[in-house]
């Protein structure tokens, strides 16, 4: 059987390593901790959202299968509208089923629901988010810690069914006290971890109840790792706490070397540690080397933080260039909002269209160059790259690898 290594347990390791296991590999996901994904808001974009097209682009079958199996996200057709705690609304092209999607709500009255939190301002929100928004009084908080606990904490506590109808049965009682007829409610991030409790507490109070999306580090982070894990075990997925240091050739396959442990041997890997966020890659300039003078020699801007030879770091679809002065390139003519089509937001393992760095070695998600940085392709790219990895063969041996920029088929 063909042999699989994962080295990135986000977004797209996951639906890397759920692709290759339904291709017939057997999958070892090593999952380096918290990345970008445990940072999710909940929103899911295919393209930054600012700049989405009116008309949704469809979700490859790949793709949707990951989604399937996560069972944790809502993707409609047409897309989402999803209330945030910046007090704007925002389209997006799917959403975590804890969110509340105000497209099928046009035009009706939305109760936002008074909570004594940090984060929350009813009347305030309400106020931003416009026409059709009303704060709503009710009883949210049971206990007296729970004002200040960190959102995902207090999340957690609704994954327990009493604690659910509990707040099901105030929120009723707010609706009756209301004297104003309302045809859905939002609530802060507050509706379970271990799952999203939106529905069950939509059922116990009868009409659509949700979340808004909430600034990163919210449940709705912690709620795709729990998804994460339960789609890996039904796959058979085998998932390995821990960091690699390095991946390197190995007789017909490669080798991944860990910080802790033996190494790992596998046919194929993939690559998806993520990008500056996730810790995948870093800013290390040549003049970094030595203060107070040149450094003996320049180098590009840019590595991996993995020693992994065999991946060659680019943008706009070639090589990274080594720098032509000692001094290095200027640091603000590689980010945004400096510099248009920043390297920095481009820069990554330059792969072809199945994410093949080299024969048997791929990279997904933000560690790929020249790929939008949304959820959607994150997940994307890591389904067919997992799909290639377990069509790899043995015999297949790196000649004159030919890279160019990552493509949609």
């Amino acid at each position: 059987m063909k042999s699989v290594v994962v080295l990135g347990g986000g977004v797209a390791g996951t639906a890397a390593a759920l692709a290759a296991a339904r291709g017939g590999a057997r999958v070892v996901l090593l999952d380096g901790g918290t990345g970008a994904s445990t940072l999710a808001t909940g929103a899911i974009d295919d393209t930054p959202w600012m700049h989405a097209p009116p008309v949704p682009e469809p979700v490859s079958a790949a793709s949707r299968a990951i989604l399937d199996g996560l069972a944790a996200y809502a993707l409609p057709v047409a897309g989402a509208l999803l209330a945030t705690t910046a007090g704007i609304l925002r389209h997006a092209r799917g959403h975590d089923l804890a969110l509340l999607d105000l497209a099928p709500l046009a035009g009706r009255r939305v109760g936002v629901v008074g909570c004594d939190r940090p984060e929350w301002d009813a009347g305030a929100l309400a106020r931003a988010w416009g026409d059709g928004f009303t704060p709503l009084e009710a009883t949210v908080l049971r206990h007296v810690d729970e004002r200040l606990l960190p959102a995902a904490d207090f999340a957690a506590r609704h994954d327990d069914e009493a604690r659910l109808a509990w707040l099901a049965e105030r929120l009723r009682d707010a609706l009756a006290r209301a004297g104003t007829r309302f045809d859905a409610l939002v609530l802060p991030s507050s509706l379970g971890v271990d799952t999203a409790r939106a529905q069950a507490l939509s059922a116990l109070v009868g009409l659509p109840v949700g979340e808004a999306a909430a600034s990163p580090g919210g449940p709705s982070g912690l709620r795709f790792e729990r998804a994460r894990d339960r789609a890996l075990g039904a796959a058979s997925v085998t998932r390995t706490v821990g960091r690699a240091t390095g991946v390197e050739r190995h007789v017909d396959g490669w080798r991944v070397a860990r910080e802790e442990g033996p190494a790992l041997e596998a046919t194929a890997v993939v690559i998806a540690v993520g990008g500056f966020i996730g810790g995948g890659l870093e800013y290390a300039p040549g003049e970094a080397a030595e203060a107070a003078a040149l450094p003996p020699a320049s180098r590009p801007p840019f590595r991996l933080t993995l020693d992994i030879p065999a991946a060659k770091l680019g943008a706009h679809g070639r090589p990274l260039e080594i720098p032509g002065s000692l001094f290095g390139i200027p640091p603000e003519s590689l980010a945004w909002p400096f510099a248009p089509d920043a390297m920095m937001e481009r820069v990554g393992v330059l792969v072809d269209a199945d994410g093949r760095a080299t024969p048997g070695l791929y990279a997904a998600g933000e560690t790929v160059a020249d790929a939008p940085h949304t959820w959607l392709r994150a997940l994307d790219s890591g389904a067919r790259a997992g799909a290639a990895a377990a069509l790899t063969s043995p015999a297949e041996r790196p000649s004159s690898p030919s890279v160019g920029p990552a493509s949609r088929p």
